[in-house]
């Protein structure tokens, strides 16, 4: 095996392929990076029992091949030769692979293929295709309320499902619920996949912001994501997922819109003394236009008020600042919308318009 390529295109995808290396020693195999030339491309791949991932780039292939090299070590090493434009790569005798470039060179340990898994092919009829950019926003709207330490896994995962010709992300911990819709391009038969949200959180970190085409495969507990030149293989999490559709305010009796930034610099103040507190509490007030923000704790105290316009009774409720703030995070116009049903029930935070974002926050209890 032979070949050269780009040093910023090798570093660009040892860093991808590296999110599925193996974490524990017990198979040694899976702790490298496979690669295979041919044509006039090179294949790297790692698999780690949970997550596959396949990156494609250009080399000039002079001799076909492949092997496995260490993922870590493959990893540092391109990093360090990203700046080159050329780098020439080629399997040696004594199971070494090196690396030729200006007038230094290197060697790395190699191993045979055998017994590394790879990718296969698939053809299903469960699918979607949605642009990179959209798929890339649902996750980021709502992967951050996925849980990270629970027992449960349905906790910790993403729901991806169409639903009237949506396609719609849902993650929820216990206390909030994150609710994101994107229009597809196009989907086949009944898609739906529960998967681990730190598998969700690679992806979406994989996830460019181009309008490119993404396909998404559902066969039995597998599931494909195909990003042009990158593939990831996961297998999905079985059970029924909560049904979120409970949590919904359903008779409004308090509507908010706020500014964003204005509300969110006034929580940034309060969190100072709400992090006191082991809910992060604070009280919000409502009435007559303003919203009242107030925190307080041994150490301090906080007070304050924002206009706003608001319709329906004065309500008073206590919500967890650091949930409250990571739901404003995700919403990128000037004004925000919150929708309240009484102190004992969960609140909805959204866009002015539309459905595309939602997230429902559990209250915690005034003491």
């Amino acid at each position: 095996m032979k070949f050269s390529c780009n040093g910023t295109d090798l570093a660009n995808a040892t860093n991808i392929v590296s999110k599925a290396l193996a974490a524990n020693k017990n198979i040694p195999i899976l702790e490298g990076i496979r690669m295979d030339a041919h044509g006039d491309t090179l294949t790297l791949s790692a698999y780690n029992q949970e997550l596959y991932i396949q990156k494609t780039i250009h080399a000039d292939v002079l001799a076909e091949g492949n092997l496995v090299v260490n993922g870590k070590m493959l990893n540092d090493y391109a990093n360090k030769l990203c700046f080159l434009d050329n780098i020439e790569i080629e399997k040696q005798l004594n199971n070494k692979l090196s690396f030729t470039f200006n007038k230094s060179s290197s060697e790395i340990n190699y191993f045979d293929i055998q017994n590394f898994p790879v990718l296969g092919e698939y053809n299903c009829t469960d699918y979607v295709k949605i642009k990179e950019s959209d798929l890339k926003e649902l996750f980021e709207c709502c992967i951050f309320c996925a849980a990270v330490n629970d027992s449960r896994a349905i906790l910790k995962s993403c729901k991806i499902e169409i639903i009237n010709d949506v396609c719609e992300a849902v993650c929820l911990d216990g206390y909030r619920v994150g609710i994101a819709r994107k229009k597809p391009e196009g989907f086949g038969g009944n898609f739906k996949a529960i998967i681990l949200g730190k598998i969700i959180g690679d992806i979406t970190k994989i996830l460019s912001d181009s309008d490119e085409i993404v396909t998404i495969q559902r066969a039995g507990n597998t599931v494909i994501f195909d990003i042009g030149h990158t593939k990831v293989r996961t297998t999905t999490v079985e059970g029924d997922f909560y049904k979120y559709e409970t949590s919904l305010p359903k008779n409004i009796r308090t509507e908010v819109i706020v500014n964003k930034d204005e509300f969110e610099q006034c929580l940034n103040r309060a969190g100072i003394i709400s992090r006191e507190h082991f809910y992060n509490n604070i009280i919000i007030t409502v009435d007559n236009n303003v919203i009242n923000v107030f925190s307080e704790s041994e150490k301090g105290k906080v007070n304050e008020n924002v206009d706003c316009k608001s319709n329906g009774e004065e309500v008073k409720i206590g919500l967890n600042n650091k949930f409250l703030q990571e739901a404003l995070s995700r919403i990128k116009e000037d004004y925000v919308k919150i929708q309240i049903e009484s102190a004992t029930r969960p609140i909805l935070v959204s866009r002015l318009e539309g459905d595309e974002y939602r997230c429902i926050i559990l209250p915690v209890r005034i003491v």
